[in-house]
């Protein structure tokens, strides 16, 4: 059965953004809606469209289990996508020839470290059809060297890399235009791959700038499909105030900034009056890096008496008060997802995280105390862990169990050899092989190792009676697999 693609209109347009699956269906992703805004406020037409969640609620069960967050624990990123092709070949290749039969000359996509595969796959057949396309791939999984290697050799023209509004948009004029195109700030040529080094975009500094997006390229009633809520993304701030050892984001994000609360409250009140909104669920790395921004955001909110709930991730700082959990409580606050990540002091300082137990504590309790769900998230096997350190983290929960509404995820320790870990790995007493996911530590901790600890710490957390929602332990490579396989035993037939 083919897609219903009668609402979108392509002949004409400057560009067509895609956004292939797998991502979230819970609501529209928020990157794509504000670079569409952004186009179409400098007078550059766009069609956009949500190839994810088409296919997601065309889905019978089994296959939506493939959108789910946990699904990398049983197949490799690129195998997720080899299903999705398979499963839905008619559909993807109608959709491909109804690219085609249009006029649109540049055909963009909006790619995580999943969906770039199959991204990829829709290029390969789109160049196959019409090799004068031009392919652009922008997203966070352009970012890094790893994922852009992954699919080499690739079918895309050019990479977008970091905050894509202003240079997608300077990228489409010159095409248009028939300009030379290199390497430069925040645009990097395929052709570049495996020699040239990417240089990221100019973050855009002042985000009251950027219009916020409206939804009115979606239709919002496919999102969160049979569910009544119906939640729309919301990003108050870009970057991060920390430099956790073991995160790419800030390096994704370099310089944390904010937009003013006005500016902020006039979009919440848009959704609330126009798209009926109820409830949001804030992008940001955290809500409460800048606390007199978001203490304004909550006074505006109250005094404009609208009602709605709202979720965020937030970060343990000892300068919370009761004070402002109240306000943020009264301002529709439903949960905050703490990156509590661990307890052990040891750990929380090789973390670069520069906060106490009794400082988490406190922080979870009052927000507790304030009638907000609290979570939090968990790292298990960070470099250096000891099983007594992880008991640590046991004997707290229980000793905060009345405090927490759930351990949101519990995830083996990612290595990104981008991170400062990744970086500087002797200092953090690790080494790999053949793959960052096959790190061992000074303590002799590998990856099987990690997995069991994983496994053991999440049925304790399940015993303790706390809700839990994603484990996570990532498939490997079945190639790096092999290799691996190869290595330890010489003599193998495989």
């Amino acid at each position: 059965m083919s897609l219903d693609l009668s609402r979108y209109h392509l002949d004409g347009k400057d560009v067509l953004l895609i956004i292939p699956p797998p991502l979230f269906t819970k609501m529209p992703p928020l990157g794509p809606a504000y670079l569409t805004a952004y186009l179409k406020q400098q007078q550059c037409s766009v069609e956009l469209v949500d190839l994810n969640i088409l296919l997601f609620n065309k889905s019978v069960d089994n296959i939506k289990d493939l959108w789910s967050p946990d699904s990398t624990n049983s197949f490799y990123q690129a195998e997720i996508a080899d299903i999705i092709f398979d499963k839905f070949n008619g559909e993807l290749l109608d959709f491909i020839a109804w690219v085609i039969r249009s006029d649109v000359k540049i055909i963009a996509f909006s790619v995580n470290m999943v969906s770039i595969f199959l991204a990829n796959k829709l290029a390969e057949n789109i160049k196959a059809y019409d090799s004068n396309r031009i392919i652009v791939f922008g997203g966070a999984a352009t970012y890094f060297i790893h994922p852009r290697e992954l699919i080499t050799p690739g079918f895309v023209d050019y990479f977008v890399i970091g905050e894509g509004e202003m240079v997608f948009l300077s990228l489409i004029k010159r095409i248009k235009k028939g300009e030379r195109i290199e390497l430069e700030p925040g645009i990097f040529p395929a052709k570049e791959v495996g020699r040239g080094t990417p240089i990221p975009a100019i973050p855009c500094v002042d985000l009251d700038l950027l219009p916020f997006p409206t939804y009115e390229e979606f239709d919002l009633s496919l999102y969160n499909n049979g569910n009544d809520y119906k939640p729309l993304p919301l990003l108050l701030t870009r970057g991060c105030i920390n430099k956790c050892s073991y995160c790419i984001d800030h390096i994704l994000w370099p310089k944390y900034r904010s937009r003013s609360a006005e500016h902020a409250f006039r979009e919440i009140e848009y959704h609330c009056r126009i798209n009926k909104t109820k409830a949001f669920e804030w992008n940001d790395l955290l809500c409460n890096g800048n606390l007199r921004l978001l203490e304004s955001l909550c006074d505006l909110i109250i005094d404009s008496g609208l009602k709605f709930n709202w979720v965020s991730y937030a970060v343990i700082r000892s300068d919370m008060t009761e004070r402002l959990c109240e306000k943020m409580k009264k301002a529709g606050c439903h949960t905050l997802i703490y990156g509590m990540e661990h307890v052990a002091k040891s750990i929380l300082t090789r973390m670069k995280k520069f906060y106490t137990p009794s400082e988490i504590e406190n922080v979870l309790r009052m927000s507790h105390n304030a009638g907000i769900c609290t979570n939090v998230n968990i790292i298990v096997g960070f470099p250096g862990e000891t099983k007594n350190d992880l008991d640590e983290v046991a004997v707290f929960l229980r000793r905060n169990k009345a405090y927490i509404s759930e351990v949101t995820n519990i995830s083996g320790f990612t290595l990104f050899p981008e991170s400062d870990i990744g970086q500087n790995t002797a200092c953090y007493g690790l080494s790999w092989d053949l793959d960052p996911m096959l790190f061992v530590d000074s303590n002799g901790l590998n990856r099987d190792a990690r997995a069991e600890r994983v496994f053991s710490f999440s049925k304790m957390v399940e015993d303790m009676g706390l809700r839990k929602s994603i484990v996570n332990q990532p498939k490997l490579n079945p190639h790096i697999a092999l290799k691996e396989k190869e290595n330890i035993d010489p003599h193998s037939s495989i």
